[in-house]
């Protein structure tokens, strides 16, 4: 019997993957409350120093999607899906550093031990992403692989040492705030560097036409469900 390779998949596997990617890329009203809870508690956890309560917040981050596009829209030599991409994590990025600043301005405590964790980057860092990056980028294609899972160890990567950046600004302490930020950028490189190899090994270059399509049906379907929201208001 011949063997299933992991990295190998057929025309409707990539463009099933592709399908489901696009699905949750894009800035929706259930992406931007996920994200705002996710950064609630992982920066409360951060700030009563608790490890269970951090943790809990990274199960709900939806971070993985925007990274994975990324990545992908470099495969496909898409510009239009590497600047939604760029602009979903922007923005992410954007909401996690003023969320964290807000609620740390309303906090007694200083500088917990987990906060302090997410203050340097180190090799273990590097492996740690690399390895999320090679996770998130076969369980986009591999339903057997959970991509729970797989987001949670993204989060890990990303989601607490952008926090913390924002922490260190409300606490002027700009050291933490350059050691915290260099964490997640090595990290968010190591993910979208290993992801990159393996949508490369996968074939995903060979589905540009379908990733342009799908492109186009995901964004109006998002336009139809913002003007929606907006005339229930």
């Amino acid at each position: 019997m011949k063997k299933k390779k992991i990295l190998s998949l057929s025309a409707d596997q990539r463009k099933s993957a592709l399908d489901s990617l696009l699905d949750v890329t894009l800035l929706t009203p259930d992406y931007v409350l996920t994200l705002t809870l996710s950064v609630i508690i992982v920066v409360v956890g951060l700030l009563i120093d608790s490890a269970s309560v951090i943790i809990g917040g990274m199960v709900v981050a939806p971070l993985l999607s925007p990274i994975l596009a990324l990545a992908m829209g470099v495969i496909l030599q898409d510009f239009k899906m590497m600047k939604r991409a760029i602009k979903t994590l922007a923005i992410s990025v954007g909401v996690i550093v003023l969320l964290a600043i807000f609620l740390t301005l309303f906090s007694s405590g200083g500088i917990t031990e987990e906060i302090a964790e997410r203050s340097a980057a180190s090799l273990a860092h590097m492996i740690i992403a690399m390895s999320a990056g090679v996770l998130a980028a076969i369980s986009l294609a591999r339903p057997d692989v959970p991509s729970r899972l797989t987001g949670i160890a993204v989060s890990v990567a990303l989601l607490p040492p952008i926090s913390v950046t924002g922490i260190g600004v409300a606490f002027g302490n700009w050291e933490l705030v350059s050691g915290s930020f260099t964490l997640f950028l090595i990290n968010l490189l190591g993910i979208i560097f290993s992801a990159l190899i393996v949508f490369s090994l996968m074939g995903f270059s060979r589905s540009r036409r379908d990733a342009a399509q799908i492109l186009k049906k995901e964004e109006k379907e998002a336009e139809e469900e913002w003007n929606e929201l907006k005339s229930k208001e």
